[in-house]
């Protein structure tokens, strides 16, 4: 099942949606002169929002017109544009204008099931948050874990992805924890607004709580999973996994059938997700854990969930099976020992053996530790991708497509929306969460299934077309044809490959997507759109595949660490404008209807449909390929991927019909038969090293065996050459992964099987040789031909054509070449045309340069000659050319005039004119020359950008100080080279000026070098004093200064809210009077940690003060510690000291968990909630406020805890075994304990008999002041955990006073009445420290006031005094797990235990975030008691006045108000005309 996200919550439909803005960041680039630059990892997703919300189009490809003949043999012109067009990764090709097939399907009969493709799950980085989230989910809850989304107190949802990054940035969770950096995390994280008002305590321990309960334990299995060896692969999740896996060819056997059902048709349905294989996941089951009578871990034996055979049966008949913990290999417990819910599976594990350890068995789904490793590797596989149960036909769906976007544009026709807004909106959609977009996808339908859109050979052409059917079913450029014309090597395959052999076709709408990926094997393809809108491409060069996916894995870790096959999943979108930012080549190309596309070997290429159309697609692969193939093998290999066919097999079917080769391909064959005769002569050396037995050598025809059959298991290449088995576990590897073949056997037991005897495989590639001699005869005449000095008579071409003809080697270029001879005139009408018709139209920097075949001006002016030369009347498309030669005249003239002038014209005006001058497609020498011209512009740009670098009076404080793009020694020399090139008078000063300050900059960096000898404050700050006019350098010892000036205005920074100090880096005044300023442990143990980084200050005087400070401090709270924590604490140093924060959450009835210390006393964790806190102001207003707060709360907290009675016992009630037994009662708070849940204090001792105080009301052992006091001798003064320990003694003395006062006044007849009295004594009591002056008046006080209460709890306190200590303390108190525990349900109970629907909570105001001392104020109660604090909880009116209330104020706890259908203040109660469903008392 899988885990909610946000978009699974919303609603998803059709309908047209808006995505909202973002908040937008800038990158700068430097053209290709790029200045060292520092990252920054702790950068925000938000940093990209700007490449999606501002698409920028990449650069197009070329497009290619083939002229008629051109046009003919497919194969031959991509091989003729291949070295133009490879780098581009896809081109589109322009087909004749005669090029028209018939649309050969019957629409209304065309029937199929469109997939649905949700956008903004298909993009990396967002797909890699919501995985990690699903992925989180998914861990915690079958891992026995309660797991909700925190919400803050404005009801957002924190987004666990951002807070994991953030955490991990800041060396993850570990480091935070131990350096107690959660409120350095939550300013990360929370909107700089927000910031104003300071980070808020409650959001700090919100995060740290959950994180540590859910996103750590799920971070370590992770780490504890990579940790593990991975030699093995799981073959079932491997299967899976290949499953989503980009397959267009099928050709490996299926799994055989048995379920009974049919399965002829299985290929040819469409493919379970859009961009899938078609292998099919076996269905392995694990095997269970069980022992026999004796204990002992029995193997293979199955559960009783599953059924055993009878051979089992007879085998185990004589032994009790029994299921065992698979962690501590014990069965104790069994009331504890939870058993996997996946059905199959039977592995067991106690709740306290389980990671992270269970403290009750839970109630949900569990699973194990295996089978949540199987559910996580399913997750985000086939994300964005759903398959839909609505068919239609063509008609309808055009119908439905084209409504579908005129309603999302607003338009009553497609054609009426922008092709650019179309884009932009939709690299909008691919990250809108607010507005998610859904469309449909008729994508993979197999053609032999659903027919296609060319006519087919073996079709029935019937009708008046029939013949031109007929002739476009034998088209070389058919796509069912292409894969199997004698060029293309996949036709030596006797059997089609779905996908790469026989077409698929694609139903494409508005929006609709496919995502990157390259195509099978790496082969070539080609697309027909053969009606409808465009379809847009984006590319990325097979040259360019690594930085593509070295990009993608910078984009999107979480994904591509993951999945080691990542880019082989077609689910993946990115950004193409983003992927550019990072240094990845793309380009555009747009298919119109009756267009053809190309891709090349190992192009990544992407995109999506502008509204309805039709595509078909398959692959070929010419001679060129073969290379590439063996390569993609090795790649697949590396990352674990099936093959859809071997390409050795492949390469042995070519050889088998080595008679009907040509020679390129003979040739080709030849070099691949080289190398794997090498190979094999390798391997079979090492086997024999190996020690296999020749016994156990055998030959074998793999081609005969299936190929999932003939898998290696480690690497799942399909073995045809060789192969290494291990016959008594059935396991299979290559050569080259025998290590992985089995762990038991050695290879003495192994086998080892080969195809071919190397003398046969020798005997193929001598007779290949003979082949690639007699076919370079007809090449030698050739040449001999056309190097004579007089040119060739017609006679001996025809002879020399009419031989080749009848020959099988097809030279195909000196062929073409005769027969351009023969063509002399058509040729120079073809040449004409192509230069006023047929220009390729695209940027200049991404137009295919083909500077060794165009013409120029003067080739232009010899055609035109030429053509006059000739006997027929060409004068119309002569006038025509000669006015084209006029438009260049006149270009050139101009050019002259802007280079002559060039100061009068900016850059953009040159690259314009450039751009003008590459319309005209042929060679124009000033185009280059203009390009230096634009080349020195952006030179003088950046020269500039360097001489203008002025440093700025406080440049060490700002933020990016340290990560400024800046410049190497290197990088300006090269700078100053290029320059070099122009003798204008602006790039001399440029220049000069340059070498000024790079001679300054290396001198200031010879100094800086000198400084490190013997470094202090006092030289840094002199000698930075320099080296600040050339802090543009970029080198290594001035990045140390640099660093060191960062670093001391870091601590500076830090120290200046504590002590504040003049202008500049000195530091030392003021970290020398640290002990006297309100520092904090916290701040003094991050500084020092500051200082241990800095050259500067490490081992210094400065640092030694401030070692020496907190060496006092750690003391201080040893000291402190020893007084008021008892020997089982639940609270630490500050709990204890401060002012209680609690009061609110008990009075509203939550119930609070309390966590025992330990034993080990660390000044970090004792006082860690003080670095909540910026100042000692604020801190001790903090306290005044509490203090304030506690008089107005407590009373109603009375109220809630003799409610509850017995359920506020640190067991909450669940000790139910004696209904007698004895209990006590809190004198202040009023809870009630059973006496066996409690402890003794020695405070207790000074008190009268049965008085008993609470382990909330009671936090420390009540210290005698004076020792407290005493305590503070030689502490730091200003430190603020000193001034809080005053704080308190000052309290004290202040209480007992008025107690002493009440008293007196009392005793003496004066007014003072019964609440005085109990107030200064509730007071005195709630004080951690005992003056010992107040004492004799409590204990009189006590006994005046609460006789009844110890008299009735005298025998169950001298029964807690009389109780021996408890040797080991509870984990923790309060803990409502603990009072919950069950045995776990079977199964058949499960259904019927589900938990019911949850009641509306309590809602949360939206105006809760606010200061202390303002909170109160928006509620509406009449009385308010003025809660605040971080868990205040909120409700609002259901009636008509919907305002808010403090819970604690409306007079019912939280539970109740849970549990209401609805809630009624009392003012819409009086205006009621019926009676509420609900009671106020506010």
């Amino acid at each position: 099942m899988r885990g909610r996200r946000q978009e699974d919550i919303a609603t998803t439909s059709s309908a047209p949606s808006t995505s909202t803005s973002h908040k937008k960041k800038t990158v700068s680039s430097n053209g290709s002169f790029r200045p060292r630059t520092q990252s920054n990892p702790g950068g925000k997703m938000e940093m990209y929002d700007h490449f999606y919300k501002n698409f920028q189009r990449p650069p197009m490809a070329p497009v290619y017109y083939p002229t008629s003949e051109e046009f003919a043999d497919p194969i031959e012109y991509v091989a003729k544009i291949r070295p133009d067009a490879e780098r581009y990764g896809v081109v589109k090709i322009v087909p004749p204008s005669d090029f028209k097939p018939p649309f050969a399907i019957d629409k209304e009969k065309f029937t199929f099931r469109p997939r649905t493709q949700k956008l903004n799950e298909v993009e990396a980085i967002v797909k890699e948050k919501h995985t990690f989230i699903e992925r989180l989910v998914n861990f915690n809850r079958y891992s026995g874990l309660q797991f909700e989304f925190p919400v803050d107190r404005d009801g957002n949802v924190v987004d666990l992805y951002r807070l994991h990054r953030i955490v991990q940035n800041f060396g993850g969770c570990e480091e935070v924890n131990d350096e107690e950096r959660w409120r350095d995390v939550a300013r990360e994280y929370l909107p700089k607004e927000q910031m104003t008002r300071g980070v808020p305590s409650y959001f700090i321990n919100l995060i740290r709580a959950h994180y540590n309960l859910h996103i750590e334990p799920f971070n370590r299995n992770l780490k504890e999973k990579a940790m593990k060896n991975e030699d093995e692969s799981d073959d079932e999740l491997e299967e899976l996994k290949h499953k989503y896996q980009h397959h267009h060819g099928t050709m490996r056997s299926e799994p055989e059938n048995t379920d009974g059902k049919n399965t002829e048709d299985v290929e040819e349905e469409c493919p379970m997700s859009m961009q899938s294989g078609r292998r099919r996941s076996k269905n392995k089951k694990p095997v269970p854990a069980k022992k026999s009578s004796n204990g002992t871990p029995k193997k293979g034996s199955r559960g009783k969930k599953n059924s055993k055979t009878e051979e089992d049966e007879e085998e185990n008949e004589d032994v009790i099976e029994q299921v065992y913990c698979v962690s501590c290999n014990e069965g104790k417990d069994e009331d504890l020992l939870l058993l996997c819910d996946i059905e199959g599976c039977n592995s067991g594990r106690h709740t306290y053996c389980c990671d992270p350890v269970l403290d009750e068995v839970p109630e949900g789904e569990w699973r194990c530790p295996k089978c949540i490793e199987s559910e996580d590797a399913k997750i985000g596989l086939d994300w964005g991708f759903y398959d839909a149960e609505t068919e239609y036909n063509l008609n309808t769906f055009t119908e439905f497509a084209n409504k579908w976007k005129c309603d999302y544009f607003g338009v009553d026709n497609v054609s009426k929306v922008s092709c650019d807004a179309l884009e932009k909106e939709f690299w909008k959609n691919v990250v809108s969460h607010d507005n998610p977009v859904a469309v449909k996808y008729g994508a993979d339908l197999i053609t032999s299934r659903v027919g296609s859109g060319f006519p087919r050979k073996e079709d029935k052409h019937t009708g008046p077309d029939s013949k031109l059917k007929q002739q476009y079913a034998n088209h070389a450029w058919n796509l069912n044809n292409m894969p199997v014309l004698s060029e293309s090597v996949l036709s030596y395959f006797n059997t089609g490959i779905s996908g790469m052999m026989v077409p698929w076709v694609y139903v494409g709408m508005c929006f609709s997507t496919f995502c990157w990926h390259t195509e099978d094997h790496w082969t070539y393809s080609v697309n027909y759109n053969h009606f409808g809108e465009r379809k847009i491409w984006y590319g990325v060069g097979g040259d360019d595949a690594e930085k593509f996916e070295e990009a993608l894995k910078r984009l999107a870790p979480g994904l591509t660490g993951r999945q080691r096959d990542l880019f082989h999943h077609m689910t993946t979108a990115a950004n193409p404008s983003l992927l550019r930012s990072l240094g990845v080549p793309i380009y555009s190309v747009h298919q119109n209807a009756g267009e053809f596309v190309i891709t090349f070997p190992r192009a990544y290429h992407a995109g999506y449909n502008e509204g309805l159309n039709f595509a078909e697609a398959v692959n070929f692969a010419p001679i060129d390929w073969l290379a590439k193939g063996r390569e993609c093998v090795q790649s697949y290999s590396n990352v674990r991927r099936y093959l859809v066919f071997s390409h050795d097999e492949l390469l042995f079917k070519m050889i088998e019909a080595m008679d009907r080769l040509g020679l390129s391909t003979t040739l080709a064959a030849y070099d691949e038969l080289k190398r794997v005769i090498e190979k094999q002569k390798r391997l079979r050396q090492f086997i024999a090293q190996l020690g296999v037995p020749a016994r156990n050598v055998e030959q074998v025809a793999f081609e005969k065996i299936p190929d999932e059959q003939r898998s290696c298991r480690f690497c799942k290449t399909t073995l045809f050459m060789c192969a290494l088995i291990c016959n008594k576990h059935k396991r299979m590897t290559c050569v080259e992964h025998h290590d992985h073949l089995c762990k038991t056997c050695t290879p003495k037991d192994y086998k080892y099987q080969y195809r071919y005897e190397i003398d046969n495989l020798t005997h193929l590639f001598d007779e290949l040789g003979k082949r690639t001699v007699d076919t370079a005869g007809w090449q030698e005449d050739d040449d001999d031909m056309y190097t004579q000095e007089e040119m060739p008579k017609l006679e001996p071409m025809v002879d020399l054509y009419n031989v080749e003809e009848q020959s099988s080697s097809r030279q195909k270029n000196q062929v073409h070449n005769i027969i351009a001879i023969q063509h002399t005139a058509k040729s120079a009408i073809e040449k004409a045309n192509q230069l006023l018709f047929k220009k390729v139209r695209t940027r200049t920097k991404t137009r295919c340069q083909r500077a060794d075949t165009r013409t120029d001006a003067d080739g232009v002016k010899s055609l035109i000659e030429q053509m006059q030369g000739m006997d027929c009347n060409l004068s119309g498309l002569i006038d025509k050319l000669q006015k084209f030669l006029d438009q260049i005249d006149a270009w050139r003239s101009k050019a002259q005039i802007m280079m002559s002038q060039e100061h009068k014209y900016s850059k953009d005006d040159f690259e314009h004119f450039i751009e003008e001058g590459d319309e005209y497609d042929i060679k124009l020498s000033e185009i280059e020359e203009l390009r230096k011209v634009v080349g020195m512009k952006e030179w003088s740009e950046r020269a500039i950008e360097i001489t203008s670098w002025a440093p700025t009076s406080n440049m060490e404080k700002d933020i990016d100080f340290e990560y400024k793009m800046r410049y190497t020694n290197k990088d300006v020399i090269a700078l100053i080279r290029e320059g070099s090139r122009s003798s204008s008078n602006h790039t001399s000063q440029l220049i000069a000026k340059l070498q000024h300050m790079l001679a300054e900059a290396n001198k200031r960096e010879a100094e800086a070098t000198e400084y490190f000898d013997n470094p202090s404050l006092d030289k840094l700050q002199s000698i930075w004093k320099n080296l600040r006019t050339s802090d543009w350098f970029y080198e290594p010892y001035i990045n140390l200064v640099r660093f060191e000036i960062g670093q001391i205005a870091k601590i500076k920074s830090m120290i200046d809210s504590t002590i504040p100090a003049l202008s500049g880096l000195d530091l030392k005044p003021q970290l020398l009077r640290l002990g006297d300023s309100s520092i904090t442990f916290a701040k003094a143990v991050e500084l020092s940690k500051a200082c241990e980084l800095s050259k500067t200050l490490h081992k210094s005087q400065e640092h030694s003060s401030l070692l020496e400070l907190i060496n006092r401090m750690n003391l201080f709270t040893e000291r402190i510690a020893k007084l008021f924590k008892p020997m089982n604490s639940y609270h630490n140093l500050f709990e204890i000291v401060s002012e209680r924060d609690d009061l609110t959450p008990l009075a509203e009835g939550q119930v609070l968990q309390l966590y025992y210390q330990g034993e080990t006393i660390n000044s970090g964790n004792e006082w860690h909630q003080i670095k909540d806190f910026d100042s000692l102001e604020q801190m001790l207003h903090h306290q005044s406020s509490l203090r304030e707060m506690q008089s107005r709360i407590f009373e109603k907290v009375k109220q809630t805890n003799s409610a509850r009675g017995l359920e506020g016992c640190c067991c909450l009630g669940g000790n139910k075994s004696d209904s007698s037994e004895s209990v006590l009662s809190c004198i202040m708070c009023e809870s009630q304990f059973h006496v066996r849940c409690c402890e003794w204090s020695t405070f207790f001792q000074h008190l009268p008999k049965g008085c008993f105080m609470c382990v909330r009301c009671l936090r420390g052992q009540r210290p005698v002041i004076d020792d407290v006091a005493n305590a503070l001798n030689g502490t730091p003064s200003g430190c603020m955990e000193t001034h809080l320990v005053r704080n308190l003694i000052q309290k004290s003395r202040i209480i007992t006073q008025n107690l002493m006062d009440c008293s007196n006044k009392r005793q003496s007849g004066e007014v003072a009445s019964d609440e005085m009295c109990k107030k200064a004594l509730f007071d005195w009591l709630a004080c951690e420290i005992m003056n010992p002056n107040g004492l004799p008046k409590a204990v009189e006080l006590i006994h005046e006031f609460f006789g009844d209460y110890l008299e009735k709890q005298a025998s169950a306190a001298l029964e807690l005094q009389q109780r021996p200590v408890k040797s080991k303390p509870s984990a923790s108190l309060f803990d409502p797990k603990l009072n919950s525990k069950r045995k776990r349900p079977n199964p058949s109970q499960k259904d019927s235990s589900k938990s019911k629907s949850r009641k509306r909570q309590g809602q949360i105001s939206p105006i809760d975030y606010c200061e202390e001392e303002t909170e109160f104020k928006s509620c509406q109660a009449r009385s308010c008691l003025k809660p605040f604090g971080d868990s205040v909880n909120w409700v609002m009116c259901d009636a008509g006045c919907k305002n808010w209330f403090h819970v604690i104020c409306v007079g019912f706890t939280l539970r109740e108000i849970n549990d209401m259908h609805e809630y009624r203040c009392s003012s819409c109660l009086d205006h009621a005309d019926s009676p509420a469903s609900s009671v106020s008392t506010e």
